[in-house]
């Protein structure tokens, strides 16, 4: 097995070749799908191999590797950044999330070509039900980062979950009224955007029940807090979808909040996806003592 397979090594594959499942990306060589996904499929005497897939960023490389990967025989992908968006587009057939936000993160085969899914929203939810024991349409959420990345499917599934309350922050750019527009017809309360330079922000802060980071700070050493860790207090939730620890979490910790990095998220979406491919739900337990060891 390869740590990181390209449309080449695919194309070279024995035809008994016993990988039918990937998740697609670039870069994707940090991706813990694999060990995730693995551990289930074994759990379940499933004959097949999950692998990290390199796709290029040129025209038409994304389908390219689609096209190849449904001639292998592949059951089904996730796909991760930069290629949601084109995952959603080549799909003959798409869930009502994925329509919504107009990207996808889950692909199956079927004999009419792939069916996407966005998987991110639901796995979101079932981590916020988990950490919580409340649903979204019980909270009122601040999304920092909004659009962009998994930060508009999450804004997406708390529209199609009844979210009464939510504020969808980001840096100033037009998309973030494009986001206002498609999601004011299913909004069932109050929603609103704005930008991390407004007085809004600070106040959606301090009243949020829930606040999620689905900003790119975080991932680096060095990287500045998205907000002013004075505002928060204890009974919120700050929900950091990085999958390691941070000085985010390290601050709303220090000021009495319920803290999660973004595993649960990860490990919700795979079952999800995996419930997809193969009609129920793995043994999540076993996936996240993978993870927990990645």
């Amino acid at each position: 097995m390869l740590p990181v397979y390209t449309s080449e090594d695919i194309a070279a594959l024995p035809a008994d070749s016993r990988i039918r499942l990937g998740v697609i990306g670039n870069p994707i060589a940090h991706s813990k799908s694999p060990q995730m996904q693995q551990v289930a499929l074994d759990a379940e005497a499933r004959s097949c191999r999950y692998v990290r897939l390199l796709a290029g960023t040129g025209e038409g490389e994304f389908e390219t590797l689609l096209q190849l990967l449904a001639e292998r025989g592949f059951i089904g992908a996730n796909v991760t950044v930069p290629f949601k968006k084109k995952a959603f587009a080549a799909a003959v057939q798409a869930d009502a999330l994925s329509t919504l936000c107009g990207a996808a993160n889950t692909l199956v085969h079927r004999e009419n070509g792939w069916h996407c899914f966005n998987t991110d929203g639901p796995g979101f939810e079932r981590a916020i039900t988990e950490l919580c024991g409340k649903k979204l349409s019980e909270l009122s959420i601040a999304i920092l980062g909004a659009y962009g990345g998994a930060g508009s499917a999450l804004c997406c599934q708390c529209a199609l979950s009844g979210c009464r309350n939510l504020t969808a922050v980001n840096r100033p750019r037009p998309e973030l009224e494009q986001l206002h527009r498609l999601l004011q017809p299913h909004a069932a309360g109050e929603w609103r955007t704005t930008t991390f330079d407004s007085p809004d922000f600070r106040q959606a802060v301090e009243s949020a029940d829930l606040i999620v980071n689905a900003t790119s700070l975080g991932l680096h050493a060095g990287d500045p807090l998205p907000l002013e860790a004075s505002r928060l207090h204890p009974g919120q939730i700050v929900y950091d979808i990085v999958t390691h620890a941070t000085p985010l979490q390290a601050a709303a910790a220090e000021h009495g909040c319920t803290v999660s990095d973004g595993l649960g998220m990860l490990l919700w979406q795979g079952a999800i996806a995996y419930q997809h491919w193969f009609g129920s739900l793995p043994d999540t337990r076993l996936m996240r003592r993978a993870l927990l060891q990645a």
